[in-house]
C-alpha cells in the first residue's frame, strides 16, 4: 500500500490513483467506520445508487484532502458515532458539528434515537442505524441525502 492509502481508505485508494470526479456522480464518504462496516455501507448504498461513489475515510487529514478534490460533485459524510480512525473530534456528532458549513451534508450513522436527535442539531440530515441498513426508509434518505447535497452544490 502506498503511503498516504491508509489515511484515506483501502476502498479509496483505487479512486485516488484515477481520481475524475464527475459532477453528477454523487460521492459518499464513510467517515469513521471500521473496514466491515465501510464495505457494508458501500454495498447498501450502491444497491440504491448504483452510480455513487463510495470511500472510506478513516482520517482527518484524508477528510480534507478528499472533500478538497471534491468541489464539483455532490458529497454526502455517513458519519459513525463512534470515530474510528484518526480525527479531532472526540465523536462522529462533534464532527459535524465542526463541519457543518462546508459543500456537504452530513448523515449521522447510529441505532441511537438521542446520537440522531444531536447529530441533526449540530446541522445533518436525519441518519439511520446500521440495523435498518437496507430498510425502506435508509433508502429514502440516501436518496434525499443526494438531492440535498446537488442543491447545495459548488461554492
Amino acid at each position: 500500500m502506498a503511503i498516504g492509502a491508509r489515511s484515506i481508505g483501502r476502498i479509496a485508494y483505487a479512486s485516488l490513483m484515477n481520481d475524475t470526479d464527475h459532477t453528477t456522480t454523487p460521492l459518499f464518504l464513510a467517515v469513521g467506520h471500521c473496514g466491515p462496516d465501510g464495505w457494508m455501507l458501500r454495498t447498501a448504498i450502491q444497491r440504491v445508487i448504483p452510480e455513487a461513489v463510495v470511500e472510506d475515510i478513516t482520517g482527518e487529514a484524508g477528510l480534507d484532502e478528499r472533500l478538497g478534490r471534491a468541489a464539483d460533485r455532490p458529497v454526502v459524510l455517513l458519519v459513525n458515532r463512534k470515530l474510528d480512525g484518526d480525527f479531532d473530534a472526540v465523536d462522529g456528532i462533534e464532527l459535524i458539528e465542526r463541519r457543518r458549513d462546508g459543500r456537504h451534508v452530513s448523515m449521522l450513522v447510529t441505532n441511537l434515537p438521542d446520537a440522531a436527535a444531536a447529530a441533526e442539531a449540530a446541522g445533518a440530515l436525519p441518519g439511520f442505524g446500521k440495523s435498518d441498513l437496507h430498510g425502506e426508509s435508509t433508502s429514502n434518505a440516501l436518496r434525499e441525502a443526494v438531492e440535498a447535497a446537488v442543491t447545495r452544490g459548488p461554492a
